[in-house]
């Protein structure tokens, strides 16, 4: 199976081989694929990190050469923080924008500069990472900072991201790996019986008529959480579910409350 890399800051995963396909995620720079399928212009995927599957344009993917995709196999990269870091390509000089979530390999502090796809990239200002035991401590003001921005079915960047984007992206800078979608991330971690009980960073979940899963956010202090519902924005949870203030009514119905983190 061919490996590949996103050298673009965000690349559309879609249902389907077109441009008009809905976007299911999107691959940030420095993550990789497996091309399951490849067409003329498009290629059936599998995203390493999280074993999401979709269709790519074979225009926006970097092919990975065998050995290079062996020696990341047991690289540990950092995952940027920042919301945005400004780099510059050294093989060709081309300045772009890269998103929180984006995987730096090899990073050398001394020079601001790190790999991608075998490439050396330097880093127009100094990135942010932050470290795993900091996660309960640290995580809301972490997601805060994603606040107002846009929802977006499929998105998982600072210009737009759902639900579990904003939950994935969030625990991925912190070194945690989560999976993609809502129904896969309540399967994780360990049931908080009570809200009363629950502590800042765990996740709830939240059903429709059906019982199905179909929403999550991070549960912040004093009764508060951090969803993508319009935009990422800061709601009232009680035992009953989300009750937003500018609606006057309650919103999401709350399921099942879970800690991913100790």
């Amino acid at each position: 199976m061919q490996n590949i890399v996103s050298l673009l800051p965000v690349i559309p995963v879609r249902s389907g081989p077109s441009e008009t396909g809905e976007m299911v995620t999107q691959i940030v720079f420095g993550e990789h694929a497996v091309i399951l399928e490849k067409q003329k212009k498009w290629s059936f995927v599998k995203l390493s990190e999280d074993g999401y599957q979709g269709w790519v344009n074979n225009l926006m993917i970097t092919d990975v050469p065998d050995e290079q995709a062996g020696k990341l196999t047991g690289s540990y990269p950092e995952t940027l923080g920042s919301l945005f870091l400004p780099v510059t390509s050294n093989s060709d000089e081309r300045q772009f924008y890269i998103p929180a979530g984006s995987l730096l390999y090899d990073y050398e502090p001394s020079g601001r500069k790190f790999k991608a796809g075998g490439i050396v990239f330097t880093c127009g200002q100094q990135p942010v990472f932050h470290k795993d035991d900091d996660l309960r401590k640290c995580i809301e003001q972490v997601a805060s900072k994603f606040m107002n921005i846009p929802y977006l079915w499929g998105g998982k960047n600072p210009f737009g991201m759902d639900c579990s984007g904003l939950t994935q992206t969030v625990f991925k800078l912190f070194g945690r790996q989560l999976p993609r979608n809502s129904r896969q991330q309540v399967k994780m971690g360990k049931r908080v019986d009570f809200i009363d009980n629950a502590q800042t960073g765990d996740l709830a979940f939240f059903e429709n008529e059906q019982g199905k899963i179909i929403h999550t956010g991070i549960l912040a202090m004093n009764g508060h959480i951090i969803h993508a519902s319009g935009m990422v924005r800061l709601d009232r949870i009680d035992e009953k579910g989300i009750y937003n203030h500018t609606l006057n009514r309650y919103t999401h119905k709350l399921s099942i409350i879970k800690n991913l983190i100790d």
